[in-house]
């Protein structure tokens, strides 16, 4: 069979690429696992510092967990009718759908968004692709924060709960489309390497989750966390009288999932493709 040495080279180009993606994504795991986890860790003092400079980041896991219980519920035939976020985090209004797919939708939706943005940073070639996804869901998101504005408390109770202020939180979404658009016009390696900060971002926010996942006592609203009330819906006790031993049982599986799904990630993004 004859050898076509452009081929070849071509190939060889494409393969030394791909494996400087690789190791940008080595580098910027790194980077944020020093400055979340080992810092802290090290230096106590400078934990709460840590903790404020990365505030706006932990925000975007915040609305990703949030869509995910709204197209959590559209998917499964429920209703969406707005979402919100202040400083003490995130609500999802949804009524209808499969409940249990509904939750694991915000419990696992960072993880599962992440995990994709990994993947798709160091394999896919058209990431014009991608970027319109992400113009989309951020365009979606910013839809249901302002929803409340044209909606009838008469119709809606909830939105009594509801406040003007929440609308400050729509910053977010824009932002966020801004940037997919400057990316669109951006070069290769900047595309990819936001890619890879969005995703690493996604990804920490699900392991950070994983202290609310565990929160077996109420809320500060008095409501119970998402995995309190999953681990419910599978048990003959309501989430009050939910006993502590199945509530962590659910919450290991729930971390197990997460994890699973940011490892599957990762690995997949760092593998090299099969030869053809």
């Amino acid at each position: 069979m004859p050898v076509n040495d452009r081929s070849i080279y071509s190939n060889t180009i494409a393969s030394n690429r791909g494996l400087g993606h690789r190791r940008m994504l080595l580098s910027l795991m790194a980077g944020f696992f020093l400055l979340w986890v080992v810092l802290p860790l090290l230096f106590p003092n400078l934990a709460y510092l840590v903790y404020l400079l990365t505030a706006p980041l932990r925000y975007v896991g915040v609305f990703v967990h949030e869509m995910g219980h709204g197209l959590g519920s559209l998917l499964t035939g429920g209703s969406f009718y707005w979402f919100q976020m202040d400083a003490d985090g995130g609500a999802a209004i949804t009524a209808g759908g499969w409940q249990s797919l509904v939750l694991l939708g915000g419990l696992l939706g960072p993880a599962l968004c992440g995990s994709a943005l990994l993947m798709v940073s160091t394999r896919a070639t058209k990431l014009w692709i991608p970027y319109l996804i992400l113009l989309l869901f951020f365009a979606c998101g910013g839809y249901y924060m302002i929803k409340p504005v044209w909606m009838s408390s008469a119709d809606f109770p909830l939105l009594a709960q509801w406040q003007v202020t929440h609308l400050l939180a729509v910053a977010l979404p824009v932002l966020l489309m801004m940037a997919c658009l400057f990316l669109l016009r951006a070069t290769d390696a900047w595309q990819r390497l936001a890619l890879q900060v969005l995703g690493i971002v996604m990804c920490y926010s699900a392991f950070s989750d994983t202290s609310y996942i565990f929160q077996y006592e109420a809320l500060r609203n008095g409501m119970y966390s998402d995995a309190r009330v999953f681990a419910s819906l599978f048990l003959p006790f309501n989430v009050q009288a939910l006993p502590w031993l199945a509530f962590v049982f659910f919450a290991l599986l729930i971390s197990v999932l997460n994890f699973t799904l940011l490892g599957l990630g990762v690995m997949r993004a760092l593998a090299l493709p099969q030869p053809r």
